[in-house]
């Protein structure tokens, strides 16, 4: 009779490779949650200047979080948990004036969970473009510029 205590092992090791590998990605916070058991929040600032107002359009797949209009230095903000397949994907809408911009503010990728401080996107409206706040760096980077038209 064989031994089942090899394949046990071999078992138990793939068990925790998958399970804990998540884990062990994120291991660089403080929480040391996997990031669907993570609560994201997602925050869209009107840095425009001159009183100018903000257009905001935010949704993804499942969910359409309605139209804002932002005036000076105000902000739309949203909570959620990703999914568990890492498939959670949203998008926005943003208008200023004559121009505007169309692109992704959350995502399933590790680069931009780091720059979001494992838990919060920081998106600011500026008359340029539109900034992500880079926790780590202590600093804005500038992802998306402006389009012409509306």
């Amino acid at each position: 009779m064989r031994s089942s205590k090899p394949l046990n092992l071999l078992l138990l090791v793939l068990t925790i490779l998958v399970i804990g590998l998540p884990c062990f990605i994120v291991a660089t916070t403080k929480e040391w949650m996997p990031p669907e058991l993570t609560k994201w929040r997602v925050e869209i600032v009107n840095g425009l200047r001159n009183n100018a107002a903000l257009f905001v359009h935010c949704k993804s797949k499942e969910n359409d979080l309605g139209i804002h209009n932002l005036t000076a230095v105000r902000n739309f903000t949203w909570s959620f948990r990703e999914n568990f397949f890492h498939r959670t994907l949203f998008w926005c809408y943003l208008r200023k004036g004559d121009a505007h911009a169309n692109f992704n503010v959350f995502w399933h990728d590790v680069l931009l969970f780091y720059k979001c401080g494992w838990k919060s996107c920081v998106w600011t409206a500026k008359d340029d473009g539109i900034y992500l706040k880079d926790f780590i760096k202590d600093s804005e980077e500038l992802c998306e510029k402006w389009k012409p038209g509306s």
